[in-house]
C-alpha cells in the first residue's frame, strides 16, 4: 500500500457546537498547536521541540489532526428585519449563510509506522475545552480505521495509563496489557539516552 494513502484519510462530523474534522493530511497540521500540547501537564511524557525537530517527527508519522469549525454567527436583527422567520415570497432572494471561520486544530494522536507491519500510537491529546462530548473516543475510532489500512499487521502498540487509561483503550479499541502474554512475551523499552527526550 502506497505510503500517500495514510495520508489522505478524513472523517467529518457536526453538532450544535459546530463542525469537526479528522484528517492525517500532513499539510493541515498546526506545529505551533502540537508544540503547545507537549508543553502541557496532560502530556507528561512529551516536551517541547524546535521546529526542525517537529518537521522531522511528523514527517516520519502518520498523525491524525482533530480540528474545530465554530457554527456560523446568526445574522443580526435590525428594526427592519423581525427576529422571527417569514416565509419569503418566490421573488425573493434567500440570503446566502454567513461563511465559517476557517477550522483550528484541537487535538491530535500519533502513529509511529511503518505503513505495513506495526502502528505504535502516541500523543493522543485534546484541548480541554473540547473534552467530555465523545471526541476522544471519535478521534480514536479513527485511529482504529487507520490500523486497519495495514495490510500486514502484525501489531498495535501504546503506552497507556494504569486504571482509566487502560480501561479506555482496552474498551476503544481491543487492546491489552501486554502482560497476559508473559509466557511468550516480553515488552522491553529504555528512556532517552543523553540529551534525548523524555
Amino acid at each position: 500500500m502506497p505510503h500517500e494513502s495514510l495520508d489522505n484519510l478524513s472523517w467529518r462530523r457536526e453538532d450544535d457546537r459546530g463542525a469537526y474534522l479528522v484528517t492525517t493530511q500532513p499539510s493541515q497540521l498546526d506545529h505551533a498547536f502540537i508544540n503547545r500540547a507537549f508543553a502541557s501537564d496532560d502530556m507528561a511524557w512529551a516536551r517541547p521541540l524546535p521546529p526542525d525537530q517537529i518537521t522531522t517527527m511528523l514527517a516520519h508519522s502518520t498523525t491524525l489532526g482533530l480540528y474545530h469549525t465554530p457554527p456560523p454567527a446568526p445574522p443580526p436583527t435590525t428594526a427592519s428585519s423581525p427576529s422571527s422567520p417569514r416565509t419569503p415570497s418566490p421573488t425573493t432572494a434567500s440570503p446566502s449563510p454567513p461563511p465559517r471561520a476557517p477550522p483550528t486544530q484541537i487535538g491530535l494522536a500519533r502513529f509511529v509506522t511503518d505503513h505495513v507491519t506495526l502502528a505504535y500510537l502516541t500523543d493522543v491529546y485534546i484541548l480541554p475545552a473540547y473534552r467530555h462530548h465523545g471526541l476522544g473516543k471519535w478521534l480514536v475510532a479513527c485511529g482504529q480505521d487507520v490500523m486497519k489500512q495495514l495490510p500486514a499487521m502484525r501489531r498495535a502498540m501504546l503506552l497507556a495509563s494504569p486504571g482509566v487509561g487502560t480501561a479506555f483503550y482496552s474498551r476503544e479499541l481491543g487492546m491489552w496489557d501486554v502482560g497476559e502474554e508473559r509466557a511468550s512475551r516480553v515488552v522491553m523499552t529504555r528512556k532517552a539516552y543523553g540529551g534525548g527526550g523524555a
